[in-house]
């Protein structure tokens, strides 16, 4: 699997949640960081998208966390604003806030290199 995963999986509750199993390797000889998130979508009717991605505890019995992994804690929230076209060309306005704990202790030189990874992902949105 691609970008550091090491497994990733996608469980569907309903039309606008589905929650998203990962575990990641961040390299450095560092345990590898797991995840259970839930995501919640909806649009409003100015057409504007948000995007909630939370901890959730409700699938840890279905994908408990591996021996040796680490559960890390994240908060995203993303938020998207239709703006008018310049030309034939859609535009949108992109907001997106998110605090993430790695949990342990994370050499500076191991964050910035999984940062720049995790921020060219979003940057090819």
């Amino acid at each position: 699997i691609a970008n550091g995963f090491i497994e990733h999986d996608t469980k569907y509750i309903n039309a606008h949640t589905l929650c998203y199993i990962n575990t990641r390797d961040v390299g450095f000889l560092l345990n590898p960081r797991a995840s259970r998130t839930k995501v919640t979508w909806m649009k409003q009717e100015d057409g504007k998208v948000i995007i909630n991605a939370s901890d959730t505890k409700d699938v840890m019995e279905e994908y408990p966390v591996k021996v040796g992994h680490i559960l890390a804690s994240a908060h995203t929230f993303w938020n998207f604003e239709p703006l008018s076209p310049v030309g034939d060309i859609p535009q949108t306005a992109v907001t997106f806030t998110g605090r993430v704990d790695a949990r342990g202790s994370i050499p500076e030189i191991a964050m910035n290199y999984n940062m720049k990874k995790f921020l060219s992902a979003v940057s090819d949105l």
